[in-house]
């Protein structure tokens, strides 16, 4: 028997032995777990944090997971992308039709901001006059001889096409953009020497050509409504009117549950302004009335228009513009706008003629080469541009307060910050 209890001894022995050691194992996996899980748990913390504050450096915006941020269609990044410095061995030179000096003068603070001399990329502004009213002409004029960088074309509808020349790298800029990025020019000159086989690199307008269905999703378009009534504003302080161009500032729209923004809407009253309804009413704003029914404007329709540019300042003021960007679009079916974009000098004359056929068929799917070939062209993402249409200026837009708004971002945002 004493054998056996030895052995047994032994045996329990072995099984105590064995059984440590498994306790020791399993206490390595658990540490080994808990610092894993905290090495991922602080990185997620770093992460979300970049993203917060440096949503380029993130391919996805994390932080709308953790602050409820709604996410945009696409989401803009750039990998690598930094300070991206003005290329060498080729002029920079601007392209801009004048139409009237009210709209370019808004302009002209984004374009001193933009020329080499204030550390921007535009080596010359050439202007191109497509008006005869002599108040516009006078104050282009005046603005010309104090800016060595500007000079004047000839006048004539279509002439900044004549201007260019081989070698020289332009940016065709409308005399009607009213806002621009910082990066707006940088970028599509970055995208253009990058993709030398694309005819042209069109900026990412608002609300234009191709990204007009994109630029209508909700979130992005905001339920926006003309303001009904005219109401007597109070008088204000020249630093009060800075403050103009924020959405913050505005009142709670206010009107019939009934009432809907139909086809051949009129503006209400001169200088009239477009307001956020305090109610969550889907199917009464222009876009909404475009999309879901057959009795709303169009998407070209000034009240659209009108629409797209509030909900823009109000995204600009939350510094929420990120909802409109992707990286790049290559080669869209639908017409791209030529408002803003970047060209070589050597490519103008088939420009020319490509956007002269495209305001006829109204389809890039009709743009061709002389060769026959299908041209490249992209869309950048990654610059936003606001453009301010004659067209819809003239059927209403010019009836609301939006050029007054866009004038105080300027003077209060760029204009101060040009030498």
């Amino acid at each position: 028997m004493a054998p056996e209890i030895l052995i047994m001894g032994r045996t329990q022995s072995l099984r105590d032995v064995e059984s440590n050691n498994e306790n020791k194992s399993s206490n390595w996996r658990d540490w080994t777990l808990l610092l894993l899980w905290s090495v991922f748990g602080y990185a997620c913390i770093i992460l979300t944090v970049l993203a917060y504050f440096n949503p380029g450096l993130i391919l996805f915006d994390i932080s709308s997971l953790l602050f409820c941020k709604e996410i945009s269609p696409f989401f803009a990044f750039s990998q690598g992308t930094g300070h991206y410095s003005k290329p060498q061995g080729f002029k920079i030179v601007a392209l801009v039709p004048f139409h009237y000096h009210e709209r370019t003068a808004i302009l002209d603070c984004y374009l001193q901001k933009n020329l080499v001399h204030n550390n921007g990329f535009l080596d010359q502004v050439i202007f191109v006059p497509q008006t005869d009213d002599a108040v516009s002409m006078e104050w282009l004029y005046s603005i010309v001889n104090q800016t060595p960088e500007y000079a004047i074309f000839s006048r004539g509808y279509e002439k900044e096409w004549e201007v260019a020349k081989d070698n020289v790298m332009y940016i065709r800029i409308d005399g009607d953009v009213v806002f621009l990025e910082d990066n707006a020019i940088s970028t599509i000159v970055k995208t253009k020497l990058d993709n030398p086989s694309t005819l042209i690199v069109s900026a990412n307008v608002v609300n234009e050509a191709a990204l007009a269905s994109l630029h209508s999703h909700p979130g992005t378009a905001l339920p926006y409504l003309p303001e009904l009534y005219d109401v007597k504003q109070p008088s204000r302080s020249k630093s009060q009117l800075k403050h103009d161009w924020r959405a913050s500032s505005l009142p709670r729209w206010q009107g019939p549950l009934s009432f809907k923004v139909h086809k051949d809407f009129e503006p209400p009253f001169k200088g009239h302004r477009w307001l956020l309804p305090g109610d969550a009413g889907s199917d009464r704003d222009p876009i909404a009335r475009s999309v879901y029914t057959d009795t709303g404007p169009t998407l070209h329709d000034w009240t659209v228009g009108a629409q797209q540019h509030y909900s823009f300042l109000h995204h600009l003021e939350n510094n929420d513009l990120g909802r409109y960007k992707f990286p790049i679009w290559v080669d869209p079916t639908e017409p791209i706008s030529d408002n803003f974009g970047c060209f070589w000098g050597n490519d103008a004359v088939d420009l020319h003629r490509i956007f002269r056929n495209d305001n006829q068929n109204g389809s890039s799917r009709n743009w061709h080469m002389p060769d026959g070939s299908r041209p490249h062209v992209i869309i950048d993402g990654k610059g936003l541009v606001s453009h301010y249409s004659a067209r819809q200026g003239a059927a209403g837009l010019d009836a609301t307060d939006l050029i007054t708004r866009y004038r105080a971002y300027a003077q209060e945002k760029v204009c101060l910050h040009t030498e």
